[in-house]
């Protein structure tokens, strides 16, 4: 077997498609990346958990006026989305929407990156108007409190509509972080 071209100290046993040619493991491992690897066997995307990121408790929301404000923003912006959709989404798609406005906050993902979902949930108007309310936001401070939004819609989500009824209730009485 040939050397790995990207170490050149061990054998290569993976065909590169990204180098085209023969790289080791270690070496595949670490210059993995999503364009040229996302057709290869040995490409996987990150895993995200979203559970596991850091949040607000229900509490800090209620006694903020800040906080309480950015959750309102996430929230009512998508109770807004679900009403020009004849309230046709499910809590499954709001907490697509959540993952995605986490990917952009929390994991710091450029907009270019997550365009796809974006397309695909059609919330990109969505997110140009969080950015710009929540622009003069710590980026910090408004993925904690997404996170809490997101784990509230997780907790409730029962395979329907559950969350964002309760939702659209709570937006609509101006309650917010859905009445947690």
């Amino acid at each position: 077997m040939s050397q790995c071209i990207v170490c050149g100290s061990r054998k290569g046993k993976r065909q590169c498609p990204a180098k085209g040619a023969l790289i080791c493991s270690p070496c595949c491992g670490e210059i993995r990346a999503p364009a040229p690897c996302s057709g290869c066997g040995y490409w996987r995307p990150d895993e995200r958990h979203y559970g596991n990121l850091p949040r607000f408790a229900p509490r800090d929301i209620e006694q903020s006026s800040k906080l309480r404000s950015i959750a309102f923003a996430v929230e009512a912006g998508v109770c807004a989305l679900d009403r020009r959709r004849d309230y046709a989404m499910d809590d499954a798609q709001a907490i697509a929407i959540f993952d995605v406005l986490l990917d952009l906050w929390a994991f710091g993902d450029a907009r270019e990156a997550v365009a796809a979902k974006i397309a695909a949930l059609d919330c990109g108007a969505l997110v140009d108007e969080l950015e710009r309310e929540l622009q003069s936001s710590d980026r910090a401070t408004v993925a904690k409190v997404m996170a809490i939004v997101r784990f509230t819609a997780c907790r409730r989500a029962a395979g329907g509509r559950h969350h964002l009824d309760l939702l659209q209730e709570s937006c609509t009485a101006g309650s917010l972080v859905g009445g947690i």
